[in-house]
């Protein structure tokens, strides 16, 4: 690939450089819809607070109607906040028009010209802006080589897949040089095994050229997938910000918890501050710093949890709780159990499939122990 301008690679940034090195900040905003006659305004965006890093590759996940893309819209211009605050490299462009942000969006329809060439699409942004000829073509070449479309620079847009035209569409909006990419659900048109494939190519297109991107998904993989931060939104408000990895195995709520890949929720009442009890009235580890009497849920990954015969030997290390085998799916290189723990509570677990010593088969009706290690169960807020 070759290098795209004066721009170069870099490496993924530190969370902990987020307040001094922001690309985008987002300080208070709100955003309000007017309701319909005789009804409330309708609140989108609820009073967000948010620093991206410069360079870094910055998520937006949620479900639909979350507020995430009109978080997007107001970075990008095209609403503007009710209240608030939004910067780009420490300018404020709240009110600006989106032309005079340095800012290009990538959109899920791709909107090409179905009448102009590959070239002619990504030059065009240029040509309005009257660039020399030379410069355009020199940097349309460039865009053109990093998103590997050499050889289809004349082909019209309905002789493309839609991969390349996804590729056209980035193209275009990477020539202009913009100083933050943000894309809104790009990949939403793609079936899954091309999804996949430009995942991993969007990524590596992002490293390279090494500018901001701020995208918006509603895909939990797509998220963990290209992210080096996580911004979980839900009913206007963000629940939390991390890495994938942060957001995965140390969710701050049960939404995000539930939201992000498979979990198990299992309800507890605290003993003291480093145990609790779960309804069947096993006593579990915690450490979560809450009152005695308290009510908390505990969110534990499938993948997290062990599982053993009732007549395996005991590990004092380990949490367990006995229960019995309910369902058994196999998964190819895992198998995944139902275990009911008493009347109220069902385990869901993934054990690895294999004949290695030591790996244990279970069926329905075993009695069974289902066991895990203190620090991999998540204590969520309320």
């Amino acid at each position: 690939m070759t290098e795209l301008g004066t721009t170069t690679a870099r490496s993924a940034p530190s969370a902990a450089t987020a307040a001094d090195a922001s690309a985008v900040s987002l300080h208070g905003v709100t955003k309000r819809f007017p309701g319909g006659k005789g009804t409330q305004p309708v609140v989108a965006v609820d009073d967000i607070d948010l620093d991206i890093v410069d360079g870094e590759f910055f998520s937006l996940l949620g479900p639909s109607g979350c507020g995430k893309t009109t978080t997007l819209r107001m970075v990008a211009g095209f609403e503007y906040p009710s209240a608030g605050s939004i910067r780009i490299f420490g300018e404020e462009v709240g009110l600006k028009p989106p032309n005079r942000r340095p800012v290009n969006t990538v959109f899920q329809s791709y909107a090409l010209f179905p009448h102009m060439t590959v070239e002619q699409n990504i030059a065009f942004g240029l040509e309005m802006k009257d660039v020399s000829r030379k410069e355009i073509a020199q940097r349309v070449g460039e865009v053109i080589e990093l998103v590997q479309l050499q050889g289809r620079e004349k082909s019209k847009p309905r002789h493309l897949s839609g991969g390349q035209q996804q590729r056209v569409a980035l193209a275009r909006a990477l020539v202009n040089r913009p100083k933050v990419l943000l894309l809104d659900e790009p990949l939403g048109a793609l079936d899954l095994k091309l999804r996949q494939a430009m995942q991993v190519e969007l990524k590596q297109m992002q490293e390279h050229v090494g500018i901001t991107f701020v995208y918006v998904t509603h895909d939990q993989e797509e998220a963990l997938t290209m992210s080096d931060r996580i911004a979980v939104m839900d009913g206007g408000q963000l629940l939390q910000v991390g890495t994938p990895e942060e957001i995965y195995d140390h969710p701050r709520t049960r939404f995000v918890a539930d939201f992000i890949g498979e979990t198990n929720l299992l309800e507890a009442v605290v003993v003291d501050g480093t145990t609790a009890t779960l309804t069947d009235g096993t006593r579990v580890r915690v450490d979560n710093g809450q009152t005695s009497g308290t009510t908390v849920t505990l969110a534990i990954r499938p993948e997290k949890l062990g599982l053993r015969h009732i007549d395996s030997e005991r590990n004092a290390a380990l949490d367990a709780v006995t229960g019995r085998v309910e369902r058994v799916t196999f998964l190819g290189n895992a198998i995944a159990y139902e275990v009911r723990v008493g009347q109220a509570q069902a385990f869901d677990l993934e054990v690895r499939q294999g004949n290695a010593p030591g790996i244990e088969h279970f069926a329905v009706g075993d009695e069974v122990r289902v066991r895990w290690v203190p620090s991999s169960a998540s204590v969520l807020e309320d």
